[in-house]
């Protein structure tokens, strides 16, 4: 709870300092980061451990991330050290997108299938959610053969599930 707090306190600063041009770059930057932070175990241990300074953490980040994020990214990942915020650094990222999609009408939709649509099926899908919910849709695809067939939605917080697997689920259930 304290993480979505902290995170969309920092993401809705970061979003209002961004000018408008640098705004999905901002949050690319901070993608790469996280996924770093969060894929590459050293790097995280370096970066929480208690017995480095935010200077000697700096030095890391300079490293790391030199000539890859812009400069306003870098002095932000600073400040964030300097406040004893970067532990928060994933919340921030999510909170930002979730700030940037509302305000630039965007929506993000995974979309599970046992095989890989065509690109045909994917931009009709893309343009039935934009005609159903007014927004611009990037979608998501992942694929898993354990659904048989079918498909499923996550639109935010919501979930469409209409794989062959749950119908035969609640097929079971009702016999």
């Amino acid at each position: 709870m304290i993480d979505n707090i902290i995170g969309k306190r920092y993401a809705e600063a970061i979003y209002e300092l961004v000018e408008s041009e640098n705004l999905l770059a901002v949050y690319e930057d901070l993608e790469n980061v996280v996924e770093i932070y969060t894929t590459n175990k050293n790097f995280n241990e370096l970066m929480n451990h208690p017995k480095l300074n935010s200077e000697e953490k700096k030095k890391i980040l300079q490293d790391t991330f030199s000539n890859k994020i812009s400069e306003f990214s870098f002095e932000m990942l600073n400040y964030l050290l300097d406040k004893d915020r970067f532990s928060y650094l994933k919340s921030i990222a999510d909170e930002y997108l979730i700030i940037y999609n509302e305000r630039n009408n965007l929506m993000e939709v995974e979309a599970t299938f046992a095989i890989e649509p065509s690109e045909e099926q994917k931009a009709k899908l893309e343009k039935n959610l934009e005609k159903t919910t007014g927004k611009k849709v990037k979608i998501d695809v992942k694929i898993d053969k354990s659904i048989i067939g079918g498909g499923i939605l996550r639109i935010g917080d919501r979930i469409i599930d209409g794989s062959l697997k749950r119908q035969f689920e609640m097929l079971r259930a009702n016999l």
